[in-house]
């Protein structure tokens, strides 16, 4: 028997690739039953069907796969395959959804709402806490945003939202949109290698509510098991020593004393006098005062802040205007 590596089988297809033969497969169905039952289509369809035009308008929204939605027609259909074998990519390293989109119409939105609820409404992410990152291009607000949800916002702080920012701004600003897009996926492939920078919390900008990130190393696991086994061994020990009266010589002395022989008990006056007292104050800057609504970052590295959505999901995110 021939082996599925021989016949070529096994073959690994990149999300492009899928589409495209998603696409063709449906196109020469649809052709097939048009050459079946001519009767049930118009004669120009099976031309158009043919043809290849018009017909993947539809067939898109069937591939499951799409993550580039370039509703402002940004992108050529080369650099639409790209992006895809991009997000493709990112999807597999970062562990968590991807996606681009571009608009012309926020629909009266900014552009983080906009990205958030269009991310909402095409049920992206993964998990049950819909993992992912999308790159917004919004052409009506002259505004580029990256919006992130569920682990995405652990790993790309405020910080780092700001430099893939920085990262993608030229190319944006310069017209080279889809440029602009691939190192902004390939800055967040980056950062989800480096993983949670230590200390990251998420910060709540509309309930003040501050989550923190909790993790231990191994290192950390190791040393703790082994304080507790021997915090816990010596007791045990202890307890078995006590319970077969084995006895050091000292205490064996005190167990041969007689009964409050040499025993003194004394009550002694004592009193606590309070000398003096210090107060210190300090101020303590508005945590939502550190940061502006453009999305730049506030103070601490480690933060990452967040808003909801029109759905009442949690999403993250920075933007930074062209």
């Amino acid at each position: 028997m021939r082996s599925l590596r021989k016949i070529g089988l096994d073959k690994k297809w990149t999300g492009a690739e899928r589409i495209c033969v998603v696409k063709w497969c449906v196109a020469a169905a649809l052709c097939l039953a048009m050459a079946v039952l001519p009767g049930a289509f118009q004669p120009g369809w099976a031309a158009e069907c043919l043809s290849g035009c018009n017909m993947f308008g539809v067939i898109d929204a069937w591939a499951d796969e799409t993550r580039v939605f370039d509703g402002a027609g940004l992108f050529s259909r080369d650099e639409i395959e790209e992006l895809e074998e991009t997000v493709a990519g990112v999807r597999g390293e970062a562990g968590f959804d991807a996606a681009v989109m571009t608009t012309d119409d926020a629909e009266g939105k900014s552009a983080r709402m906009y990205a958030a609820d269009r991310y909402d409404e095409l049920g992206l992410g993964e998990g049950s806490d819909h993992s992912g990152v999308m790159y917004l291009i919004d052409m009506d607000n002259r505004e580029i945003y990256l919006l992130t949800t569920g682990k995405a916002i652990r790993i790309l702080t405020d910080d780092r939202i700001d430099a893939i920012l920085d990262a993608a701004y030229e190319d944006v600003s310069d017209g080279r949109y889809a440029a602009s897009a691939v190192t902004a996926l390939e800055n967040v492939a980056y950062y989800a290698k480096k993983g949670v920078v230590s200390g990251q919390y998420n910060y709540d900008e509309e309930t003040g509510r501050i989550s923190v990130y909790r993790s231990i190393s191994v290192i950390e696991f190791l040393l703790a098991f082994i304080v507790a086994a021997a915090v816990a061994g010596g007791a045990v020990m202890t307890v078995k020593r006590q319970y077969n009266m084995e006895t050091t010589p000292s205490q064996l002395a005190n167990y041969n004393m007689a009964y409050r022989q040499a025993s003194d008990f004394r009550v002694a006056d004592h009193r606590d006098q309070l000398l003096n007292t210090f107060v210190t104050t300090m101020l303590i800057a508005s945590a939502a005062s550190s940061r502006s609504h453009s999305g730049h970052s506030g103070g601490s590295s480690g933060r990452s802040t967040t808003f909801h959505g029109s759905s009442g999901r949690s999403h993250g995110g920075g933007g930074r205007k062209f």
